[in-house]
């Protein structure tokens, strides 16, 4: 597969309040839009779709489409724009559906990596970008094809990538993934439980292993405590609400298990070296990245400068 053939343009976070309803158009790329809240209709070919969290649509170069956002929840979208000039991208993108459920967690980390990479323009950032691009059409085939095999919606689900079903098994950003093991147990008990209190001695009592036992084998595979994964977690949920909804600090901090807002507060801080409403107001600030200089979209046409 060609880095040189396929280019993203543009990928943005994108809340459509204001904008609620974009008119009926076509490109001369591909755009792709990631439903991570919200709710809205899309239209293409004369159908209409409804969009809600999890629905990825791929949009092909020429296909007109608009859509509408739910004034009571606004959508809130991931979207890349690009040009696939690669032969067996071209072939894996061209049967796939308008719509396709994707809830695995990978689909949604591979657009936040590129997100951040585009923000930061670290070496490098346009060609990991490309890869992260490849790698997420690639996953997204790999559910189509599972669903055309099997006929079966579900089937994505149970038989996606393992410990990716976002219910029980989403990936922190330390990317730790929950088996079988007690250190599995642990993380999902953390993942189904981190909006209630938690406390150590009592998280052993239900794994019926002493406190002691369960640090060491925890620490010994993540390099890190039950307590601060439990932290780390209750943080990566916290910045999902602060991107994706509008609910205040305060609900926030309660929503995801921390005691108190001044607690989120320090917390938030001390990773994340800005507090939950500069957080907010960054995540605002990110409407539409541009990777590549020489490529503009004019009236929803690619046009090269040379």
């Amino acid at each position: 597969m060609s880095f040189q053939s396929t280019k993203v343009l543009y990928i943005s976070r994108c809340k459509y309040r204001f904008e609620s309803h974009v008119v009926n158009h076509c490109h001369n790329f591909h755009h792709i839009l990631y439903v991570v809240g919200g709710s809205g209709t899309l239209s293409a070919n004369e159908i209409a779709y409804g969009m809600n969290k999890h629905d990825l649509f791929v949009i092909p170069p020429g296909m007109y489409h608009s859509f509408l956002s739910d004034a009571s929840h606004p959508l809130g979208t991931i979207e890349v724009k690009a040009l696939v000039g690669d032969p067996q991208l071209e072939a894996y993108l061209e049967p796939m559906s308008i719509r396709i459920e994707a809830p695995q967690a990978k689909i949604k980390l591979l657009l936040e990596a590129m997100l951040d990479e585009a923000t930061y323009c670290r070496p490098q950032y346009k060609e990991i970008i490309t890869a992260n691009f490849i790698e997420f059409i690639l996953n997204i085939r790999r559910l189509y094809s599972m669903e055309a095999e099997t006929g079966d919606p579900e089937s994505r689900n149970r038989e996606g990538l393992p410990g990716e079903r976002e219910s029980s098994e989403k990936l922190l950003p330390a990317k730790a993934e929950a088996g079988d093991d007690l250190a599995g147990r642990v993380i999902r008990y953390i993942h189904a439980n981190y909006d209630s209190k938690i406390v150590l001695k009592e998280l052993a009592r239900k794994l019926t292993v002493s406190s002691a036992h369960l640090c060491r084998v925890f620490c010994d595979k993540y390099r890190l405590s039950p307590m601060q994964y439990l932290n780390n977690w209750r943080i990566h949920e916290a910045k999902e609400l602060l991107k994706n909804t509008e609910m205040s600090i305060t609900e926030i901090s309660a929503k995801v298990g921390f005691q108190s807002v001044h607690y989120l507060s320090r917390r938030f801080a001390a990773r994340e070296r800005m507090s939950p409403l500069q957080y907010r107001q960054k995540m605002k600030e990110i409407v539409e990245l541009r990777i590549e200089d020489k490529f503009e979209i004019i009236d929803h046409k690619i046009v090269i400068h040379r």
